[in-house]
């Protein structure tokens, strides 16, 4: 079976019970972590692990006939820190491992050449890029994110040059949309509003709640992304409009004002982050 694939993963789970087994319950090791293939036991003692160490390395040979990888299974201080999944893990902060990111920056550079010949589209490319930024997330990356996701609404942008009217309103809307950061769970959204699906279709596309669609949806209105009128009628504008007296009003209290069962708290959502 090829590696990464679910069925892969979860016959290792299963076959490897055995070694879970066998780690708390014979061994008593109060600190084991174990992800498919790859696992860590951790103590104050460095004897301990070493015999640790050997009684597994019999126990795997003997019961599951499997051996530790040479070069992979060592004894190491917290000081240095562990890789393990890809990350160099410290005490109070993980890394991505350097080979991981440059592999990354490979792929990358694979998909903008990709992307500008027009053999992938965008919807494609933010498939694999959000694939990396929900990896890199569990490191401490929150400045190499950032700087991703500029890098990629410059060499992936969402309006091609000949749907371009006003060139300085493009121009500050993608200003404000590098800014801003916004999330690509909610571009995959844009892709399928476009692509004419209702709020329960996107829902059960993506398998995701009414309500975050609505979340997304109000995302792209107040980045002037989609107009505010593709979601909610001219008419629910004008009575919402005229019962914000504030933009500081909250959602309750508009509703109250409103009187109007017909009127969401999703569609005044909406309204709100069109004049934010």
């Amino acid at each position: 079976m090829p590696l990464g694939n679910l069925t892969s993963q979860f016959f290792a789970n299963v076959y490897l019970n055995e070694l879970d087994q066998f780690v708390k319950h014979k061994l008593k090791a109060k600190h084991y972590i174990r992800y498919v293939d790859d696992f860590v036991l951790f103590h104050q003692s460095k004897d301990q692990l070493t015999k640790w160490k050997a009684q597994i390395r019999k126990f795997l040979k003997r019961e599951l006939n499997l051996e530790l990888h040479p070069n992979k299974s060592n004894t190491l201080t917290f000081n240095n820190g562990i890789t393990f999944l890809g990350f160099k893990i410290f005490f109070y902060h993980r890394l991505l491992r350097k080979s991981n990111v440059n592999n990354f920056d490979r792929k990358f550079n694979q998909l903008k050449f990709l992307f500008k010949a027009q053999t992938i589209s965008r919807a494609k490319a933010l498939e694999s890029f959000e694939g990396w930024l929900n990896y890199a997330s569990h490191a401490n990356t929150y400045k190499y994110r950032k700087h991703l996701v500029r890098e990629f609404n410059k060499h992936f942008p969402l309006t091609s040059n000949k749907q371009i009217g006003n060139k300085k309103k493009h121009t500050n809307f993608m200003r404000k949309l590098n800014q801003s950061e916004l999330k690509f769970s909610v571009q995959k959204t844009l892709f399928l509003f476009n692509k004419n699906l209702s709020i329960q279709g996107i829902a059960k596309e993506r398998q995701i709640k009414e309500s975050t669609v609505w979340q997304h949806l109000a995302e792209l209105i107040k980045f002037k992304q989609i107009p505010l009128r593709s979601v909610v009628s001219d008419k629910k504008i004008r009575r919402i409009l005229s019962k914000v007296y504030s933009k500081k009003d909250k959602l309750k209290e508009i509703k109250r004002r409103l009187k109007d069962d017909s009127i969401s708290y999703d569609e005044i959502y909406c309204v709100l982050a069109s004049i934010k």
